[in-house]
């Protein structure tokens, strides 16, 4: 064994080299102890944001037949796949979607309540299921892309397809959508907030 070999054990296991250790140890499991509990409060934080947020409605005009309604439009999306984001990351997501995984292209599985002021058909309320492509226009989306898609509405115990164009802006948090269907003919436009 060379002296210098000799010289670096003997350091090491010396007595004051020991605390030195312990401290370094310690600190690093305070560090890590300290980032693993603002992530999980992060997370806890994001979810319970993600659930104040669902409570906020879209707005929407509903006009099926001779009957009119102003609504609100409640939206969740259960799953969705982004092919405009980094490939560092998942494309898919589900119910917490961050904006731009929208906008800079995606194809999104939306679930939506509507409550109406008036009754649509013989019920207050509606449901749909949607499926809907984002594609970004300008500045890859942030300040502009297109919404196309296709829906199933359920009104009381009716239900029709509609066909869904529309666009959004301001970072993917504006939507302004068309829904029409025609058995029978309908249109639902819609200003929609989507955070999430």
């Amino acid at each position: 064994m060379t002296v210098f070999a000799q010289s670096a054990i003997a350091r090491l296991s010396s007595p004051p080299a020991l605390p030195n250790k312990l401290s370094l140890l310690f600190v690093f499991v305070v560090i890590f102890s300290s980032t693993a509990k603002s992530q999980e409060s992060q997370g806890n934080s994001r979810l319970a944001s993600w659930l104040e947020l669902q409570a906020v409605p879209s707005l929407g005009l509903t006009s099926r037949a001779d009957q009119s309604a102003f609504c609100f439009e409640w939206e969740a999306t259960p799953l969705l796949y982004s092919f405009g984001m980094t490939r560092l990351v998942s494309p898919w997501y589900s119910f917490i979607v961050e904006p731009p995984a929208r906008f800079t292209g995606s194809l999104e599985l939306v679930v939506t309540g509507q409550a109406n002021a008036k009754k649509i058909g013989s019920s207050y309320f509606a449901g749909s299921l949607q499926l809907l492509g984002h594609i970004p226009l300008i500045e890859r989306g942030e300040n502009l892309s297109l919404n196309l898609g296709v829906g199933q509405y359920y009104y009381g115990k009716s239900s029709s397809v509609y066909a869904v164009a529309g666009i959004s802006t301001l970072f993917g948090i504006v939507h302004l959508n068309l829904k029409h269907g025609s058995q029978p003919t309908s249109w639902i436009g819609s200003l929609e907030f989507r955070l999430f």
